[in-house]
């Protein structure tokens, strides 16, 4: 018998040796790489609660492993994290398993891990009205209701009507108040070593900013822009090194495998009459008191208190008597992220680390680039055969009148020649103007996704100071006569340019001093108006 009594000796050496729990160090170093929302677009608003980028998170940690099989826990990992895409590298066993540990510390995990065990309920004695404490039960909680047992029998939590909470009398065991990524790791031999857990968090999102100042002479602007960070999660990244990836990215939607949150209420109908709860809460839950008049003459006998008076104007004085402090220059801005390829996407890099706190947006200087040069164009499209016209042949006796509104355009382009020359994602940009010592806004539009050596093209508003009109003269079977009107009440000289819609296959005759060319397959005319003035310019156009 006495190999029997070895048995469960043997059968303990060769069964697997139970994995022990050892935690890694806090990030001792962190790099973010957050990636645009691409359902949003560049021009959209963010909405910090609904946040539909992502984020590429690295941190670097420290840790102790003896021998053999143990589970490594990072704590503090991003909440919005993606297990699957979790990698750690510098573990000389490598990972075996990963798990995204679902303890986290919550009311409902807080019912879930004390169910079965003593509690102390505080509530209202019905006989004095005074708190009374009595030991309890935690009997069940749900999505039905919360269930306690006490020396009277079983009841659910606040449906008497009063007051009534309870406490824990120790804290829970196996919760963790920050979110944890487990991974199964073995080591032959007890080793410290650096490691770096790499993986895609849910909930961030950026975008870009822009102002655009232009100068009083109206021929070049100073560009400024930032970058807008949010984080949608419960863990902050502080003094990490950020980077930011514009540029239309194809990310395909798919389906994660995600657990059931249980869910706890605390719902219960008082037991009283409808008409006996009350319709507000009375005190001492009203803190704030609003204002009330004073009766006549308590007011002025306030103002005419002489210790209010004389300190007030003590202290005035001594404000007077006081130099003004000397005005300190502010610091010079931080350089701007430098643009680098990638793949077809671009990187910027933040110059200096920041920190990217939970739940909140913070901007970061983008550029800030003075004196870009542009050019001032009003825009008028028209469609280049007058549908209005009539469609006999001859002489139009009532002609048919178009009048387009011009819009205000800034045209530049993406170069060092104007003063630019770097990549701009997209973002909504602010147009102003200086007025009686003020810029005030004169514009904003979107601007989209511009490469280095691209055409930039803002659309403003519509000039209200200049007008125009077209008007059919004469038609032929394949031709129309037009006649063109334009109505300067500006002061200053203005450049027009009239787009012709549909008008690749048309032919158009402005004469020998028209400065005309063709833009994406449309005709253009382009003319110089002077201040307070009418130009007036017949054509003709047809087709086959």
């Amino acid at each position: 018998m006495r190999w029997l009594a070895a048995l469960p000796v043997a059968l303990g050496l060769a069964g697997p040796a139970l994995a022990d729990d050892i935690a890694a160090s806090e990030p001792r170093d962190l790099s973010v790489t957050i990636y645009r929302d691409p359902g949003r677009g560049g021009g959209g608003q963010i909405q910090l609660g609904r946040l539909g980028g992502f984020a590429v998170i690295t941190e670097t940690r420290t840790v102790t492993l003896p021998a053999g099989k143990h589970r490594l826990r990072f704590v503090g990992v991003v909440d919005g994290i993606v297990p699957e895409s979790a990698i750690v590298t510098g573990l000389p066993g490598g990972v075996i398993e990963k798990n995204r540990d679902a303890a986290l510390l919550s009311p409902a995990a807080l019912f879930r891990a004390f169910q079965g065990r003593a509690i102390t309920l505080k509530r209202t004695s019905r006989v004095t009205g005074k708190a009374v404490t009595l030991p309890a039960q935690l009997v069940s909680a749900g999505p039905d209701g919360v269930i306690f047992r006490t020396a009277e029998g079983e009841e659910a939590l606040r449906c008497t009507g009063l007051a009534e909470t309870f406490s824990y009398d120790r804290a829970a065991e196996g919760l963790s108040a920050r979110p944890v990524l487990s991974v199964l790791t073995s080591t032959s031999r007890p080793v410290t070593a650096e490691i770096k857990l790499t993986y895609l968090a849910e909930g961030f999102d950026w975008s870009a900013s822009y102002t655009a100042d232009v100068d009083p002479a109206g021929k070049s602007l100073n560009l400024g822009g930032w970058i807008t960070l949010a984080n949608g999660n419960s863990v902050s990244l502080p003094d990490a090194r950020t980077q930011i990836v514009a540029g239309g990215l194809r990310r395909e939607d798919a389906r994660r495998l995600r657990g059931v949150a249980p869910q706890v209420s605390l719902n219960c109908w008082p037991q009283q009459r409808t008409h006996q709860i009350p319709r507000k809460p009375e005190r001492p839950y009203a803190l704030v008191s609003p204002y009330r008049e004073q009766p006549d003459g308590e007011d002025d006998a306030y103002l005419r208190d002489s210790n209010i008076v004389v300190t007030g104007s003590r202290v005035m004085r001594s404000y007077e008597a006081m130099p003004a402090p000397a005005m300190v220059a502010p610091p010079p801005p931080p350089p701007p992220p430098q643009a680098e390829q990638l793949g077809d996407l671009k990187l910027y890099r933040l110059p200096e680390r920041t920190t990217i706190a939970a739940r909140q947006m913070k901007q970061s200087r983008l550029l800030d680039q003075p004196e870009v040069t542009f050019e001032h164009v009003l825009d008028v499209e028209l469609s280049a055969f007058d549908n209005g016209a009539p469609s006999e042949v001859g002489r139009v006796e009532e002609p048919n009148y178009s009048t387009p509104r011009p819009v205000t355009l800034v045209r530049t382009r993406n170069d060092k020649a104007n003063g630019l020359g770097l990549p701009l994602p997209a973002g909504q940009l602010v147009v102003r103007q200086g007025h009686q010592g003020r810029m005030l806004p004169v514009g904003q539009p979107a601007l989209r996704d511009t490469a280095e050596d691209e055409k930039i093209e803002l659309r403003l508003n519509a000039a209200s100071d200049i007008t125009v009109e077209r008007r059919t003269v004469r038609v032929a079977r394949r031709k129309q006569w037009q006649h063109l009107k334009f109505t300067s009440a500006r002061g200053e000289p203005a450049t027009i340019e009239v787009r012709f819609t549909n008008s690749a296959a048309m032919r158009f005759d402005f004469g020998d001093k028209a400065e005309t060319f063709r833009r994406d397959g449309e005709q253009v005319l382009r003319l110089q108006i002077s201040p307070d003035s009418t130009h007036e310019l017949a054509y003709t156009v047809s087709w086959n």
